[in-house]
């Protein structure tokens, strides 16, 4: 394959399409509610990753930074994100919804036994800034769209345990796997394959500044209420559950990002099944 992955074969070039039914997705939840309540422990950190190095892209800014490495020790976070990530298509990446990028370490784990031994997997080469440990609960895709998480040193409860550590997130959508995605890996199949299981990983926005590491603790702080989790957002766009989220927002318990927003919006009148 050429560096730059122009000719990798894609069999898909998005996992959830606007004007597509349900955008891929089965249309039917099965009522799945999150598993966490405010104060509820979500996971811990285990890794804080940065780009490591721009790779080739043939995308239109002709390199990708979805190749990171796991950092050591504090990392400062603002509202644009981890300081020393960057991202190639601002586009699609970036901005203050997506902030950061996260995922379930074990789904990480997974991932790196389906590669293997073809490629090897470190943190962050599936492009996410950190991997969180789940609890024995449910992990970060089992939290609601629109909930706000804190991120920070064992017994913050919310609030900084130390001067300059910890911050406020809100989770404002999930990870819509994509070409670049497929042609970091290799695979023209990898949008579908990493769709499969529907749990994809979530975007952040950054709600207080402050400095992030590994073995810190991820506590939900809040739900909006309208029991829709990223996994079953994805799994499903169950046109009930759009409908829901919309409701939320109108009474003013959600803010739904724009790149979520279209998508909730065009679930919100399809027919179920």
């Amino acid at each position: 394959m050429r560096h730059d992955g122009a000719d990798l074969v894609l069999t898909r070039r998005l996992a959830r399409v606007l004007g597509e039914p349900h955008a891929g997705a089965d249309g039917r939840h099965r009522d799945e509610p999150s598993p966490f309540t405010d104060g509820d422990l979500v996971g811990a950190v285990s890794a804080v990753c940065v780009v490591e190095r721009l790779r080739p892209d043939c995308g239109e800014p002709g390199v990708s930074a979805i190749h990171k490495a796991a950092v050591e020790g504090p990392a400062a976070v603002n509202s644009l994100g981890l300081l020393g990530d960057q991202q190639a298509d601002r586009a699609h990446h970036g901005g203050l919804d997506k902030a950061l990028y996260v995922m379930d370490a074990a789904e990480a784990r997974h991932w790196a036994g389906v590669l293997a031994p073809e490629r090897e997997l470190a943190a962050g080469n599936l492009g996410e800034n950190m991997l969180i440990e789940p609890s024995a609960s449910g992990g970060v895709d089992d939290v609601e769209i629109g909930a706000v998480l804190s991120i920070g040193p064992a017994g913050g409860a919310g609030e900084p345990a130390e001067e300059g550590r910890g911050i406020l997130v809100r989770v404002t959508g999930v990870r819509n796997p994509c070409p670049t995605f497929a042609r970091g890996l290799g695979r023209g199949d990898w949008v579908e394959v990493f769709s499969e299981r529907a749990r994809v990983g979530v975007y952040l926005s950054v709600l207080r500044d402050g400095s992030v590491a590994a073995g810190d603790e991820v506590r939900l702080v809040s739900n909006p209420g309208h029991r829709v989790t990223c996994h079953r957002w994805f799994a499903h766009h169950d046109p009930r559950d759009a409908q829901a989220m919309l409701a939320s927002e109108a009474f003013g318990n959600l803010r739904l990002a724009a790149f979520t927003r279209k998508y909730v919006t065009a679930a919100a009148d399809e027919q179920v099944g």
